[in-house]
């Protein structure tokens, strides 16, 4: 398979990247950092800022399937300020994402995204 994936540098990205490498997949990861990711990884790196664009279409383009892991760390002290960071690395990190899905030709088959800003709630 041909899998894109966010948030590949974390701790389930990386474990996950290993994974599909072991498995024999074709995998490019999405990265602010794609120097670093691809050498911690041994994969393609792709630079993209979840926040301030559109995922690239050519890391897209042909892919069997796009996991979403991107995100701003939830284990820290939350304030509102961390609260707002957490809900905009979620929100606008996936529309963008989505964004670039919608561009690609042909589009992935599976978008798996670990989102769950819904089950903060309004006091987590």
């Amino acid at each position: 398979m041909k899998v894109t994936v966010t948030g590949a540098t974390g701790l389930i990205g990386s474990a996950l990247v290993k994974a599909l490498k072991e498995r024999g997949d074709e995998v490019t990861v999405l990265s602010r950092n794609p120097g670093r990711a691809s050498a911690e990884l041994g994969v393609e790196a792709v630079a993209w800022d979840p926040l301030a664009e559109p995922a690239p279409v050519a890391a897209l383009s042909g892919r069997d399937a796009v996991v979403h892991l991107a995100g701003e760390p939830v284990a820290q002290r939350w304030n509102e300020e961390t609260k707002r960071a957490i809900r905009a690395s979620r929100d606008l990190g996936t529309a963008n994402l989505v964004a670039g899905i919608a561009a690609s030709e042909p589009r992935p088959s599976v978008l798996v995204s670990s989102s769950a800003v819904g089950y903060y709630g309004k006091h987590g």
